[in-house]
């Protein structure tokens, strides 16, 4: 009986621990101040590009492939939120569909099965035209999403800023966080 009282005692401070886990980019936890958060991305290669107001962007290589990453800030702009990867926008869909299935199949053999996943172009037809017109009409609902320990990232293809073009994000969302400033916004209402 004595140890099981052990046993679940050390399942106890293990939950807890993975609990309090943050979720990580590039092997830096998504956790403190926003200043020191973006030192970090530098450490690691990244090139600071601007910040304005809650959102500092930076450049560099993402697993190989070169990607803008946007880390974004509390309500105040001191502490750090979360983030998301933007691949190089591109205006074939065969493009956008091979680098979503190749980060799917990456963060699956990480993270096991997406919690959630829709993968669905309506186009009536297989022509590159119809199809990045749907992606530009913002009707294309690709995305996987895995909750992991600390938060969720989410995987989709998504509208750009040009005509008829699509781009790749993957957004990392830290759960604590997240919840502090619930519970920060609660306070003040």
């Amino acid at each position: 009986m004595k140890n099981f009282f052990v046993t679940l005692t050390m399942l106890f401070i293990a939950v807890n621990i993975m609990a309090q886990e943050h979720l990580s980019f590039k092997g830096v936890p998504i956790e403190g101040s926003m200043t020191d958060f973006c030192q970090k991305l530098k450490t690691k290669g990244l090139i600071f590009i601007e910040r304005e107001n809650n959102i500092a962007l930076f450049s560099g290589d993402f697993t190989g492939r070169n990607a803008t990453i946007g880390v974004t800030a509390t309500d105040d702009g001191k502490n750090v939120l979360g983030l998301i990867v933007f691949f190089d926008p591109s205006g074939e869909w065969n493009t956008l569909v091979n680098t979503y299935d190749y980060y799917k199949n990456l963060y699956t053999r990480k993270y096991g099965e997406p919690t959630a996943s829709r993968e669905k172009n309506p186009a009536h037809s297989d022509s590159n035209t119809a199809l990045m017109a749907e992606v530009y009409q913002g009707t294309v609902a690709y995305s996987s999403v895995w909750e992991v320990a600390g938060g969720d990232i989410q995987l989709s293809i998504g509208k750009s800023s040009g005509v008829y073009e699509g781009m790749v994000m993957i957004r990392y969302r830290d759960s604590q966080n997240v919840e502090t400033k619930i519970q920060n916004d609660l306070n003040d209402i």
